[in-house]
């Protein structure tokens, strides 16, 4: 018995340290596997710096989209990579937004007004009802309608992987509907700023309308900040206040698919996975800001570092832009594609200058 007990504690002893090497190793290992790819976006997020200064009517972000777009398409990328350019865009694109709040206050955003929540609801409501009933004539079938309506209308992939579950969709839906509006997230960046330009848009009713009218968050504080800081500013702000419409819509969504299937029990959404928890970070730099006024020297760091993480996530988007992959979604999603977003262009455009 005491030698059994003996053993026992022996065994004890020596898993516990074994617990916590295997757990540095997988952490270790997690990190070693983002590596390659963090250092590949950061690499084209250097070089996008150095020829935006070169050539600032293009900008940074447009050239590191380029870039990565060249290099996807043109090279091989081997899937070393893969994790590193992911995390970029869905963890340092949150980074960047928290840090671009600790120059803002509560102050300039109330500025804003109600208007701006009423924009951005009429601009939800009418993309989703205008997109749905667009995909339906042209006849796209499944949950492709309902997807693309939502990723269009809220915050592009983040609401069609949200919705996805909940309605059950396919993979190979979710995959369809992404690629559909992927190429106008794109495009977007291209395009709005020179629009802006070309019609000498002042800076805030800008970046009302790149918050309100384009896809992803990525390419919304893109756009906004390679218009100029000021209409940054207001893009991240309009676009954050969008991407709140994610819950009330998604648990709208659940409500309805529960009472159509009857089996509620399996399609409950629960608020903590479909909130953007990252939004409560960005409103707390707000808080900290507005309390404190936080001197300049501190702010202009934040802000660079900021707008550098904007580069590297629009390299990543760009390494994302696979055209074989755009190509085999076909011409009807395009199509559909291609005139929501210049319906909620026009649309939230027009409802911008009523209101302003």
């Amino acid at each position: 018995m005491l030698r059994m007990k003996h053993v026992r504690n022996a065994d004890l002893q020596v898993s516990q340290p074994y617990e916590k090497k295997s757990f540095l190793f997988d952490y270790t290992l997690s990190l070693r596997n983002k590596l390659p790819g963090i250092a590949l976006v950061f690499i084209i997020g250097v070089l996008a710096n150095s020829l935006g200064k070169d050539f600032p009517l293009i900008g940074g972000a447009v050239i590191a989209i380029i870039i990565g777009i060249l290099v996807r398409n043109f090279l091989h990328i081997p899937a070393v990579y893969t994790e590193g350019i992911s995390y970029t865009l869905k963890t340092l694109l949150k980074t960047a937004i928290v840090l671009l709040g600790f120059g803002l206050s509560y102050a300039s955003i109330f500025q804003l007004g109600y208007e701006a929540v009423l924009l951005v609801i009429i601009a939800v409501l009418s993309g989703i009802v205008f997109t749905f009933i667009l995909a339906k004539l042209f006849k796209l079938e499944g949950n492709i309608p309902i997807l693309v309506s939502l990723g269009t209308a809220i915050c592009g992939a983040t609401a069609i992987v949200t919705s996805s579950p909940i309605i059950r969709a396919k993979e190979e839906e979710t995959a369809y509907a992404i690629n559909t509006i992927f190429a106008y997230n794109v495009l977007a960046v291209l395009f709005y700023p020179l629009l802006g330009q070309l019609f000498s848009m002042p800076d805030n009713i800008f970046g009302m309308w790149a918050g309100v009218a384009i896809h992803d968050t990525s390419s919304v504080v893109a756009a906004g900040y390679s218009y100029s800081s000021a209409a940054g500013d207001t893009s991240v702000v309009i676009k954050l206040i969008r991407t709140l419409m994610l819950v009330p819509v998604m648990l709208i969504l659940s409500i309805f698919i529960s009472m159509k299937s009857k089996e509620s029990k399996t399609n409950k959404v629960k608020i903590s996975k479909i909130f953007p928890t990252f939004i409560l970070f960005f409103a707390g730099a707000v808080a900290i800001n507005t309390i404190f006024s936080l001197p300049t020297s501190f702010t202009s760091v934040t802000d660079g570092v900021a707008k550098f993480l904007i580069l590297m996530v629009m390299a990543s988007v760009g390494l994302g832009t696979d055209f074989k992959k755009i190509k085999s979604v076909g011409l009807r999603p395009l199509f559909v594609g291609l005139i929501s977003s210049i319906m909620m262009g026009i649309l939230t455009l027009t409802i911008i200058l009523m209101l302003y």
